[in-house]
């Protein structure tokens, strides 16, 4: 526990910096980089892979990442192209049909769920809106940031709720340790976090349609969270990596901010 606060401590800082003062290209390129490590945890639960397979998947997954910098149509291009690459990977040196047919399915999931999902955190740091916005910081950061916020802190509302709360299981199977009560409390902390952003970094009257947006991007978090937990159980591995002290991998830290981008993101586009 001490271990997984200390490291929250740590890094919290300099997420907020980064996105509030850093560049775009360099924020952009550290959610390249997360992307790439997070394909590489995911790659790694996939016993048919080669290495060869690993590799070039989590490269496409970059490439996918950090595409929307250049544009919807280029993010696009790239997607497609990154999917008939690994499908006619999946063919070379083929000796057993199932077995190539399986690489296939792992190779194109994780260019679905980690590449395009990551390179909706890119599409939304390159957001702008027709609405007025007065806040302090360009919107796609501050939206950014929003987004961060309202994963993390359902996630540590979730954690506390379900700690001194819990008590029915919500999907045993795939996650013994969470709780009905620890997801309700998981969505009011989403939502007062949506508050807090529109209020102070936002600086946007419509409190509503936030906490709202939260409300549906906490829910898709937790399913995110819940996807990640079968991947690792039906793997039989405990953690996807050991990267972040107390929080495993970087995917185990990023897996419901990687589910909700898209959602957040096409509300940002209805939005305006």
């Amino acid at each position: 526990m001490l271990t997984r606060v200390i490291t929250a401590v740590v890094l919290a800082p300099l997420l907020v910096a980064l996105l509030l003062y850093g560049p775009p290209l360099w924020i952009a390129s550290v959610v390249t980089a997360a992307g790439w490590l997070c394909a590489r945890e995911l790659l790694q639960m996939y016993s048919e892979l080669r290495a060869t397979d690993r590799h070039l998947t989590a490269l496409l997954c970059a490439m996918i990442t950090a595409s929307p910098t250049l544009g919807l149509r280029f993010w696009v291009l790239t997607v497609v192209c990154s999917v008939i690459v690994v499908l006619t990977l999946s063919l070379w040196r083929l000796k057993e049909v199932e077995l190539a047919s399986r690489r296939a399915a792992s190779m194109v999931l994780t260019l679905a769920y980690i590449g395009m999902f990551a390179a909706s955190l890119v599409a939304i740091l390159h957001s702008t809106t027709a609405q007025t916005y007065s806040g302090s910081y360009p919107f796609g950061s501050s939206a950014l940031l929003t987004l961060f916020a309202i994963v993390f802190a359902g996630d540590t509302a979730a954690y506390f709720a379900g700690r001194f709360f819990g008590k029915t299981k919500l999907y045993p199977l795939v996650s013994p340790k969470k709780t009905v009560e620890g997801t309700v409390g998981g969505l009011i902390g989403s939502m007062l976090a949506a508050a807090a952003c529109s209020h102070w970094l936002l600086g946007s009257a419509e409190l509503s349609s936030w906490v709202i947006v939260a409300l549906l991007c906490g829910a898709i978090a937790q399913v995110g969270d819940l996807v990640e937990s079968l991947f690792k159980r039906a793997s039989g591995t405990k953690d996807s990596g050991s990267l972040l002290p107390g929080h495993g991998g970087m995917l185990d830290r990023l897996d419901g901010v990687l589910f909700a981008a898209p959602a957040f993101w096409a509300w940002l586009q209805l939005r305006g």
